[in-house]
């Protein structure tokens, strides 16, 4: 072969390979057009299902699930899984809130002030033994301690349908107060489907 047949080989097949990248190229280029697209129609559809898009800055969006309530906070979208004990007389006796669904992440227990705080915050599920957790601090709303939600702790408070929490007054007696377990796992569920799209590959989208 000549050497001129082997420079126009050679520049035919450098044209294929260029033309075969080109098309490769512009193939996934389209590809991810269309994931974009579907993320944005995603998106828009869920805004207005939700009723979105022109709501106030710092509107709340509450969803019940029974007992236990996620509360999530526009515009960044910071959800909550929540549930309380009140008074028969009024005000709050038992506040749980839970902000991150990760594991070994923490649920925080509010009680009024006026508890002994050296003697901690009793915590429960149903027929288990109690756990005995320090109070971290108190502020306007109460004194609070942490529990720390682990598998076996989330797996108990899915599948059970009350637990129990006892604090000590001022006068010493130990009161137990129990509070509501229906509608927890699939608060928590959803919680962290929240987290799942605020954290999102397209979440900048929603901010």
């Amino acid at each position: 072969m000549s050497e001129v047949t082997n420079q126009r080989f050679a520049m035919r097949a450098g044209s294929l390979d260029s033309g075969m990248i080109a098309k490769i190229a512009l193939r996934a280029a389209v590809v991810i057009a269309l994931l974009v697209a579907g993320g944005v129609i995603a998106l828009i559809s869920e805004k207005l299902l939700s009723g979105g898009g022109g709501g106030v800055a710092n509107e709340l969006r509450v969803m019940p699930f029974q007992d236990w309530r996620v509360v999530c906070q526009a515009p960044a979208n910071n959800c909550t899984l929540n549930s309380d004990v009140f008074r028969d007389t009024g005000g709050t006796l038992v506040s749980l809130v839970i902000g991150d669904p990760g594991p070994g992440s923490n649920m925080t227990i509010t009680v009024p002030h006026g508890v002994l705080l050296d003697s901690g915050l009793g915590f429960s599920i149903a027929n288990e033994p109690m756990r005995v957790r320090p109070y971290e601090a108190c502020n306007n709303q109460g004194c609070f301690a942490f529990v720390t939600l682990d598998a076996d702790t989330l797996k108990s408070m899915s599948g059970n349908m009350q637990g129990q929490v006892v604090v000590q007054p001022g006068n010493g007696t130990p009161v137990t107060i129990n509070f509501s377990l229906k509608g927890f796992a699939d608060g928590f569920a959803e919680l962290q489907r929240a987290k799942a799209r605020r954290t999102g590959f397209f979440s900048f989208l929603g901010r």
